[in-house]
């Protein structure tokens, strides 16, 4: 099978065939529906809308989304750099919501005189289920491995040579996200309709908690890969592998790019980011086609370290 033949059948046949299959189902049962339909439930049916509205609209938003995915997924293969796996996958089970959404609210509308007597909207369930089922089977089929880097004079380099040992370490930190947290709840306490003082104080007790977990950043580089730990007690943390590194770069974030602060995770690029504020950060191309960011100082010195280990392929340092 080829490569587009593979991303065609993950991002364009496998939800397309949810898509038509919805839509020859809503056609099938349209004498067994009442109009208007059940479309929300709170417990008993408490909302309708009229059945052609409904499916219309869900078969509109199925193919917009597929077409989208099948375009963009293409595109990005012609420019030799395929979707990530977990990107064909998140987006095919996206593309096959609208339709799995539109039979979980015919199902329960199905031989009922009206609305108001259509059975209970759990079904949902199940059909929320089979679209994130056919989201794995896609990633499966249409993830494929980016295609090496050549070797690129511009990278950084620190000119590590062989029997050489080097160990680099970065740090970056925002104390203003600390005192914002902690600050916030105090705050809403002392409006007039605001949170009572003890409730305050525990929920600023919890975000300043969670923000020393975050708040700062610390990379470190040696022969056995890339080790990123967050907060105080450097947990949250991963480990990069260099077999997992294609190459190292630095580049400039913007604060709220990428998500914004904390651990963010794209699913259109296949883009981690590990970020405590703007500005350098170093990026890291993974052999998987993602790509991490970690802002830090200094990132060019630890791409640098990142490239010549590659280069030199040093397994240990003792």
């Amino acid at each position: 099978m080829t490569k587009l033949i593979r991303v065609l059948t993950a991002t364009a046949v496998l939800p397309g065939a949810v898509l038509v299959t919805a839509g020859l189902l809503a056609s099938a049962w349209a004498d067994r529906l009442p109009d208007p339909i059940a479309t929300h439930w709170n417990g008993a049916p408490d909302g309708s809308t009229p059945a052609a509205v409904f499916v219309t609209v869900c078969l509109a938003l199925g193919a917009v989304a597929t077409a989208i995915l099948a375009a963009t997924a293409v595109a990005a293969l012609r420019r030799g750099r395929p979707v990530p796996r977990v990107t064909v996958g998140v987006g095919a089970g996206f593309a096959a919501l609208a339709p799995a959404t539109l039979l979980s609210v015919l199902v329960p509308n199905l031989d009922v005189p009206d609305w108001h007597a259509a059975r209970g909207g759990s079904v949902v369930l199940l059909f929320l289920a089979g679209a994130t089922a056919l989201g794995v089977v896609a990633a499966f089929v249409g993830g494929l491995p980016a295609p090496p880097v050549e070797d690129s004079p511009d990278r950084p380099s620190v000119g590590l040579r062989p029997g050489q040992r080097a160990y680099w370490s970065g740090r970056a930190a925002n104390p203003a996200m600390l005192w914002a947290l902690a600050l916030v709840p105090v705050a809403i306490a002392l409006l007039p309709a605001g949170l009572s003082w003890p409730m305050a104080v525990w929920i600023a007790l919890v975000g300043t908690f969670v923000t020393a977990m975050t708040y700062r950043l610390k990379a470190t580089v040696d022969a056995k890969g890339v080790t990123i730990r967050f907060g105080l007690l450097g947990f949250p943390w991963r480990h990069i592998g260099l077999n997992g590194i294609r190459e190292a770069t630095a580049r400039e974030l913007t604060t709220f790019g990428d998500g914004g602060l904390g651990l963010r995770f794209n699913p259109v690029t296949g883009t981690t980011a590990y970020k405590v504020r703007g500005g350098p950060a170093m990026a890291l191309a993974l052999e998987s086609g993602r790509t991490v960011l970690v802002s830090v100082d200094d990132p060019v010195t630890g791409a640098g370290l990142v490239n010549d280990l590659l280069a030199l392929r040093t397994t240990r340092i003792d």
